[in-house]
């Protein structure tokens, strides 16, 4: 699979609320569930504070459609996606 780099814009203020109640009354394990499937899966996520509308995440994919069939069910609370493809050439500044 492909990583990507994918950036989610919130609709509006109320959306991003809604979707925080809905994370906030979901167990961890329904969560990872939700952002794990066979052409898709989450690695981590970025949040943003206060009114700021974007979310950032990590996913391993087979390509951008995958990614937003997996997110099918929380697409209404964004913008369209907006992806970018990184290659797996990481350079970790926190390694010893």
């Amino acid at each position: 699979m492909k990583n990507f780099m994918v950036t989610h814009t919130f609709k509006s203020k109320e959306a991003k609320a809604k979707m925080g109640e809905v994370v906030a009354s979901m167990k961890m394990e329904d969560i990872v569930k939700s952002m794990t499937g066979e052409t898709a899966k989450c690695q981590m996520t970025w949040n943003t504070p206060g009114e700021t509308l974007t979310m950032f995440c990590w996913w391993k994919g087979t390509d951008p459609d995958a990614i937003n069939k997996q997110l099918e069910s929380m697409n209404d609370f964004f913008e369209p996606h907006q992806f970018t493809e990184c290659t797996d050439d990481v350079m970790d500044y926190n390694a010893s």
